[in-house]
């Protein structure tokens, strides 16, 4: 079956130059682009130019959405019709027949026409070959389609008869160009505002500002994290206040350290930190919340980088996708399967304290204590920390 589709909005020719690809902006629903608009990935076709999905960063962009009615995204995104896909209709001369005092160009006289663009496509079209391709913007269309309270218009630039060339060079040069703004230059745009009020609702967006990161305040606010309610902080005004957030903190160090693909995405880096411990909360529901070795901070720490570890092997070994929390979950599970509970109710032969030399133990004991369950051997053989270990004989 063949769809057609027709948009109105305005042909844009940036340049002077005749081999200048043309521009058409317009706006329409976001669930209603995704219906003819494709992704060419570049792990799945040579010529591909746009990266894996990651649904951590798809899911941020939905839960910015969630987090405030109010919040919007005025930013585009780009998309590219190739050559010969879409025909172009001007109804300028028939606008200014309309408004003949308003000028409709903006003084873009040579450059600027209204009208609409027509195209048609068969709805059963693999992704790769749909009648646009997304060139950036793949998170953003692809997190407000998910926002199921509303159908969001969304304003789309697209490329007329763009060549693969033309698209990949727009892909690294928005990707290469793309600057920070400095939080100095934000405060001068906002003095006249209630600052404080705009970090708050930034901070529940999800969006940094200045040394103020949101991943602390979705762990303890989110309802799909284990921590929900448990960070000692200020901020926790009705929790248990049990972890004390430089545990918290340490763990996200070395996640960054460990995983260098989550240095620069806070929203990936929250979510591969939620999935990790959402398994170690369900492996171990008795002790979890409450006064337990397993909630001391140098616990939290020590196995925090055990799984890290082992998740940094798995990544590079492609088995599994730290971009895909399912996926994480499913990894870890089959490192706490390994780990009895009775580790952490046993009585220890030292006092927890929060060094280095502790969390080394720590760490050593879950190898060791991972290697008898999978040798079929008892749990507590040749452990150095419980102080069963020392009293049975092997």
């Amino acid at each position: 079956m063949e769809t057609k589709k027709s948009y109105f909005g305005c042909r844009v020719f940036q340049r002077e130059s005749s081999e200048t690809v043309a521009f058409f902006v317009f706006y329409a629903r976001t669930r209603d682009i995704k219906q003819w608009v494709g992704i060419r990935r570049v792990e799945d076709h040579s010529d591909g130019t746009q990266r894996l999905l990651r649904s951590t960063r798809k899911k941020a962009i939905t839960n910015f959405l969630k987090s405030d009615p109010v919040n919007t995204i005025p930013n585009n995104i780009l998309l590219a019709f190739e050559p010969g896909t879409v025909k172009f209709t001007s109804l300028q001369e028939r606008l200014e027949e309309f408004f003949p005092d308003q000028d409709l160009r903006n003084d873009c006289e040579d450059r600027l026409n209204w009208g609409c663009i027509e195209f048609s496509y068969k709805n059963d079209l693999p992704e790769h070959r749909r009648p646009a391709l997304v060139v950036d913007g793949q998170h953003r269309l692809y997190g407000i389609s998910e926002f199921a309270d509303e159908n969001i218009p969304l304003l789309v630039v697209s490329l007329i008869d763009a060549p693969l060339s033309e698209q990949a060079f727009q892909f690294v040069v928005i990707n290469n160009k793309a600057v920070k703004v400095p939080t100095d230059n934000v405060r001068s745009i906002i003095a006249q505002i209630d600052e404080e009020k705009l970090q708050d609702r930034l901070l529940k967006a999800g969006v940094r500002y200045g040394n103020k990161s949101p991943i602390l305040r979705e762990i303890n606010d989110s309802l799909s994290s284990p921590f929900k309610d448990l960070l000692d902080w200020s901020y926790n005004k009705k929790g248990t206040k049990l972890v004390p957030l430089t545990a918290i903190e340490q763990c996200l160090r070395f996640l960054k350290a460990e995983l260098p693909s989550l240095e620069d995405d806070e929203d990936s880096l929250a979510e591969v930190f939620c999935a990790v411990w959402r398994v170690i909360q369900k492996s171990y529901p008795e002790l979890w919340g409450k006064e337990s070795k397993l909630m001391k901070k140098v616990s939290i720490n020590a196995l925090n980088e055990f799984i890290a570890e082992r998740l940094k092997f798995a990544w590079e070994m492609g088995l599994v996708n730290i971009f895909d929390p399912h996926t994480i979950e499913r990894q870890v599970l089959n490192i706490t399967n390994l780990l009895p509970q009775q580790f952490w109710e046993e009585e220890w032969s030292i006092t927890i304290q929060d060094n280095a030399n502790v969390r080394k133990l720590i760490k050593a004991d879950l190898a060791t204590l991972a290697n008898n369950s999978r040798t079929k051997e008892p749990w507590m053989k040749d452990l150095d920390l419980p102080k069963v270990s020392n009293s049975v004989e092997f």
